[in-house]
């Protein structure tokens, strides 16, 4: 049978192996470049809102001084060859962005600067220690040293860090026009990163996920989720085989709510951060396009069609607060 298979009838051209290999490591240095490149895009877009909400963020906030650190040791090992012959990286810790407006940018650090040593009155961090502090946001509140290599220049700067909301930004590399939370960060497709047109409207969903983390919303729909699971639970010892039903529809309760507020406490995160809000409903407009079956349906979300409706509606009611002075906070079902 094997032997009888179809097979193709040309004899198409090969390139050497050894071309393929230097090939792959081009490839391999560009898509890094631009893997850190739109990582670095996404955390510019998203620090006004980072250190604009901590109102919002409760206790979940920490210092940071707006700076990603890297070395050869962080790179997956498939790409470390790439990242040290494309790339020039290597084992000494090297800024890869610093965001625009943060204190280290105001301290005048400056991307690709090498880092030997960040100390302060609480801990002196080298080598993989400075990259693993900086990803934890380690720094405290006072004010610190960081020691770099410039050229051939030895440079110290002086950073006061500054209190963020506690969630990272990651960029995730699928296709997909989509966003999502999971309780403590943020992730952001590639295919979500080109849809969007503004940074308002990437900041709009930035929000949003952000609102989900604040709001609890994946804690509470596990807890939803466990709660008809005890239900599946009962029924299987009772001899019935649900097939796991009544799990999956405590998992769904009140998602399209949890949706909802999410869109109004992520407006209300905007106005705090400072963002424009103007035109930011049309996000849903063009997604409409994408998607027009989300137009008057989807399942765990509202449509895209109520979706603009009440982010105009969110906006009024932002906007007659602000006009009579009241506070820029959403209404709870517990307010006087």
């Amino acid at each position: 049978m094997l032997s009888s298979c179809e097979a193709p009838t040309t004899i198409a051209r090969r390139g050497l192996d050894a071309d393929a290999e230097k090939e792959k490591l081009i490839m391999q240095g560009m898509a890094l470049e631009a893997y850190y490149s739109r990582t670095e895009k996404l955390n510019n877009i998203a620090w006004p809102i980072l250190s604009g909400s901590t109102n919002f963020c409760k206790n979940n906030i920490k210092e940071s001084i707006g700076i990603e650190i890297i070395s050869l040791n962080e790179v997956k090992k498939d790409f470390k060859k790439a990242a040290s012959e494309k790339l020039k990286l290597t084992e000494i810790p090297e800024i890869l962005f610093v965001i625009n407006q943060s204190p280290a940018d105001k301290s005048g650090l400056r991307k690709g600067d090498l880092v030997k040593e960040i100390s302060s009155d609480n801990y002196l961090w080298t080598g993989d220690d400075i990259v693993k502090n900086n990803q934890k946001r380690n720094f405290g509140y006072k004010k610190l040293t960081i020691n770099v290599k410039r050229g051939e220049e030895d440079l110290a700067f002086e950073v006061n860090p500054i209190k963020i909301c506690n969630h990272r930004i990651f960029l995730d590399q699928s296709d997909s026009l989509n966003a999502y939370a999971d309780g403590r960060n943020i992730y952001i497709t590639q295919g979500m990163l080109r849809f969007i047109e503004e940074d308002k409207e990437l900041q709009m969903v930035i929000a949003h996920e952000l609102a989900h983390n604040i709001e609890g919303h994946v804690q509470k729909k596990s807890n939803n989720y466990i709660l008809g699971s005890i239900v599946d639970l009962a029924a299987s010892s009772a001899g019935v085989n649900t097939r796991g039903m009544f799990g999956t529809i405590g998992a769904q309760m009140y998602s399209q709510d949890f949706e909802r507020e999410a869109d109004y406490v992520g407006m209300y995160i905007l106005v705090n951060s400072g963002i424009e809000r103007k035109g930011v409903a049309n996000f849903w407009r063009r997604m409409s396009v994408e998607h027009p079956g989300s137009i008057s349906y989807a399942s765990s979300h509202p449509s895209s069609s109520e979706r603009w409706v009440n982010i105009e509606a969110i906006n009024k009611e932002i906007n007659d607060k602000a006009s009579k002075s009241i506070p820029l906070i959403p209404e709870r079902k517990n307010n006087n």
